[in-house]
């Protein structure tokens, strides 16, 4: 029988459900013994990893957040800054290095029944959730509850998930750190607010909903603000010399994961949150930026390139091999709470240095529309135009990367000294030349907004665009004494001939977002030969599947139901189906397979579903039940058990053999 997903922690659970949220993508910003909540002006006492506005540091306030030159985050009106304590492997002789993570996940929900009241966050507004100090699960200490809207543990605001295919249940602490994928540390924020301060030390201005993503607020906190959901994945498995004998320790010395704790600083451009809160908040949009015009029109893809990460105010190391863990730190695996004294530097200790910083403030970013002049009287920008369609180049005659020197000016000069009218400028380092367009390439497109290398390295007093991912900005030089006569077979040669697209198969469903969780979640693999065939005849094997899907080019998903999150694209939707399932397969150039985030999903026609057997020597089937919802207990309460091999015979006879009546099996 194919895996059932069956979800027990709090964070997918809750997510799962709620398409009424917006999400946004984050790189990291800064990291270091910051923490202007905690530690306002001075060291913190331990690291943090950093992802937001640009001027975050040990004074940050809102405004200077909201100067921020940039922000990490895709939304370049939320300057807010979001952190995290770092999370280091320790090896068996006692050194530490730092675990690698891409940045974060901030989710934006509303939630309860309250929900349309929700308010935005005022300016100046801050919170943390969590507990540094915890080494163990706290089930004494619930939320504010009712009759119809119990409470639940303070303590599930934290898990954890393990990303290595096996789809295990949530934990709130870190269960396994052998996960091919990553593992993602998950923090809920508080949602509940007593309306008057904007900060307390101790977090008593804040309270969370009753099912702490969920519920209603207790009558000492009746405002209601959006509900923060972030979400950080480690690559626990990129770890140099990794050996069973090591652990992974958070930077205020937890082994455990109990004591993962985040905060939050408001910085957002309160126009915009608050549009966003109002409009977008509780709409069923599937988390898609592209469906609240407010956070679209301040949207970017290049919030990693344009906004990298800024250079450190401590003198002090938080990275590479390091002997100890950044500050006064003692690791304290529990299960009592850790002391203060563990966590702290003593009065006789010299403390790092602060590195005085100067906040920045907005660059402004030259750019026209097309059909203007751009560099010269004489130059014309043609428009954003997509690149490598039909794994073609736009302009095949000559390129060159250079990001320290790259400027539009500085390609079109490399173009026309070699002989081409055209020049194209992506990646914010890439520059590309021809006098023929190849004629798959089409403008029009979003994207281009990848800042020029020189323009980010340089204080020039302005940024420039230098195209995107794949996406290319075209100019043309049409001065009528220009003569162009580059070579058009010196690098790549002439645009190749198209290949026409196959007719989809008859069992072809369509084109569905691919979320978190996945549209098809039961099996994966993938291959640079990926074609339809070699995906359909993957899913075959084992149990078998009634879907196939097939995503990036390379990517094959396999499952017999799809997600609650996914969303069937059309021509009108918000992707199109025909833009977001426009990547060919990597091994048939003729086939189509999904896109980024898409997955191109087909039927098996012939499959026919599992069914349980009818009995099973004295038990019947009963059919299939659901646990109760809201984790208030489990159908069947005796004793249990788990195992990799799990079958129907076996879970049947360890039931007979502690003399129960029923049997059951759950997960897989």
């Amino acid at each position: 029988m194919a895996p059932m997903r069956t979800y027990i922690g709090l964070a997918l659970t809750a997510l799962q459900g709620a398409n009424a949220f917006f999400r946004i993508n984050c790189a990291t910003v800064q990291s270091g013994r910051i923490d202007p909540l905690v530690n306002p002006g001075t060291l913190a006492a331990h690291s943090h990893t950093i992802i937001g506005g640009s001027n975050t540091g040990v004074n940050a306030t809102y405004q200077s957040l909201l100067d921020s030159d940039c922000s990490s985050c895709e939304v370049q009106a939320d300057k807010s800054a979001y952190w995290s304590p770092t999370l280091y492997y320790e090896y068996p002789n006692g050194s530490f290095i730092e675990t690698s993570h891409g940045g974060g996940v901030v989710y934006y929900l509303g939630r309860g029944p309250g929900q349309n009241d929700t308010v935005p966050f005022p300016p100046g507004f801050m919170v943390l959730s969590g507990d540094k100090a915890a080494r163990s699960y706290d089930n004494a200490t619930f939320t504010y509850g009712t009759a119809n809207f119990p409470g639940r543990p303070v303590a599930d605001r934290i898990s954890f998930a393990c990303l290595d295919g096996l789809y295990q249940p949530e934990q709130p602490y870190m269960y396994k750190t052998d996960c091919k994928d990553g593992m993602r540390a998950q923090v809920h924020f508080q949602s509940c607010w007593n309306g008057k301060d904007l900060y307390k030390p101790d977090n008593s201005h804040v309270a969370y909903q009753s099912r702490i993503d969920d519920g209603i607020c207790p009558p000492t906190h009746p405002v209601q603000v959006p509900h923060i959901f972030l979400e950080i994945n480690y690559q626990v498995n990129d770890i140099p010399g990794k050996t069973p004998d090591g652990r992974f320790v958070f930077s205020q010395g937890d082994p455990t994961g109990y004591g993962f704790h985040a905060d939050f600083q408001n910085g957002w451009e309160m126009d915009v949150q608050t549009y966003a809160v109002k409009n977008c908040l509780n709409t069923v949009d599937f988390g898609q930026i592209s469906a609240c015009p407010a956070l679209l029109a301040v949207d970017t893809s290049a919030y990693g390139v344009n906004c990298p990460q800024r250079p450190r105010p401590i003198d002090e190391p938080i990275d590479g091999l390091l002997a100890k863990l950044p500050g006064c730190i003692t690791v304290t695996p529990g299960p009592a709470a850790a002391p203060a004294s563990a966590m702290a530097c003593g009065k006789d200790v010299i403390p790092s240095r602060i590195i005085a910083t100067k906040d920045t403030t907005p660059t402004p970013t030259q750019s026209v529309a097309p059909g203007q002049t751009f560099g010269s009287e004489y130059q014309i920008y043609l428009g954003c135009f997509n690149d490598t369609a039909g794994q073609t180049r736009a302009l095949n005659a000559y390129s060159e990367a250079n990001y320290v020197d790259m400027t539009v000016e500085y390609c079109m000069g490399v173009c026309h000294d070699r002989g081409y009218r055209l020049s194209g400028v992506e990646y914010a380092q890439e520059c590309h030349c021809g006098n023929v367009l190849n004629p798959n390439a089409v403008g029009g497109q979003l994207g281009c907004n990848w800042n020029c290398g020189r323009t980010m390295v340089e204080n020039l007093g302005y940024r420039q665009n230098c195209g995107g991912y794949s996406l290319i900005d075209l100019y043309n030089n049409t001065d009528p004494a220009f003569v162009a006569n580059g070579s058009e077979t010196a690098n790549g040669g002439l645009p190749v001939p198209y290949t026409p697209l196959a007719p989809f198969a008859d069992n072809y469903v369509g084109c569905y977002t691919d979320l978190d969780p996945r549209t098809l979640n039961s099996n994966d693999t993938q291959s640079n030969d990926m074609t339809l065939e070699l995906c359909a005849a993957f899913c075959a094997g084992g149990p078998g599947y009634q879907y196939y899907g097939v995503e990036y080019g390379s990517q094959c998903y396999c499952g017999n139901a799809f997600a609650s999150v996914a969303q069937l694209l059309n021509t009108t939707s918000s992707p199109t189906n025909d833009t977001a399932c426009s990547i060919r397969c990597a091994g048939s150039n003729p086939q189509l397979c999904g896109g980024a985030n898409a997955v191109s999903v087909y039927n098996v026609t012939n499959f026919t579903a599992p069914a349980p057997k009818p009995s099973i020597g004295k038990y019947r089937s009963q059919g299939c039940l659901t646990d109760p919802p809201n984790n208030i207990g489990r159908s069947l309460i005796g004793p249990s058990t788990d195992s990799p091999n799990m079958t129907n015979e076996l879970c049947i006879k360890y039931c007979l053999g502690q003399e129960m009546h029923y049997a059951a099996y759950v997960y897989q």
